[in-house]
């Protein structure tokens, strides 16, 4: 694997991007001799909502009313990271940065400043009902049913128009199957992007 490497983690809410990408930077820093930068743009936002101020108390009720956020927030706490923490010699993972079509553009001119072309981007299907029920059992306080149903639906919507921006873009796409264990997807998200 070419390091430093790029991966944007993507799928609906639920097929497992997180636990992928955690595991992936575990793998990235026992195989490899560059840091990794893991930008998780769910935990970013809880950051910012656990300070106080006027955005950070609005962020704060819609996330708690289960609504989606403008774009311009998940861009706002990416860039800030980026801006502070990245030196250009990490290998850089993202976890949740691409839930609407504008966000992607916002990535793709990201990596084209840097000049981190072409990028990974590794899509994990998974049925809704599976991915309802994964959501329900991590237990967290914005994780009624209906609105886990109501992010999976706006992650559906906004799926297709995301992956055929990014295949206009200069990237390399791999398709993984999310319902197979933990262990099987990790590895298959290695081997694709070792053969890529």
């Amino acid at each position: 694997m070419k390091t430093p490497i790029t991966v944007i983690f993507f799928g609906i809410q639920g097929s497992g991007k997180g636990t992928q990408a955690r595991l992936l930077k575990k793998y990235l820093d026992e195989h490899t001799e560059t840091n990794t930068l893991y930008l998780e743009t769910g935990q970013l936002l809880r950051e910012f909502m656990s300070q106080s101020g006027f955005t950070n108390e609005i962020v704060k009720k819609e996330i708690s009313d289960g609504e989606l956020l403008p774009s311009f927030m998940p861009v706002y706490v990416l860039g800030q990271e980026m801006v502070e923490n990245f030196t250009g010699e990490e290998n850089l993972i993202f976890d949740g940065a691409a839930r609407r079509e504008n966000q992607t553009v916002m990535i793709d001119s990201m990596m084209r400043l840097y000049k981190r072309n072409p990028y990974h981007v590794v899509t994990i299907d998974l049925d809704e009902d599976t991915a309802t029920e994964r959501l329900l059992g991590r237990g967290r306080g914005d994780d009624s049913e209906e609105n886990i149903r109501k992010r999976i639906g706006w992650s559906k919507e906004h799926t297709k128009a995301i992956l055929e921006k990014f295949e206009s873009f200069d990237c390399k796409i791999h398709h993984v199957d999310g319902a197979p264990s933990i262990e099987e997807i990790h590895k298959d998200i290695v081997k694709k992007l070792h053969d890529s």
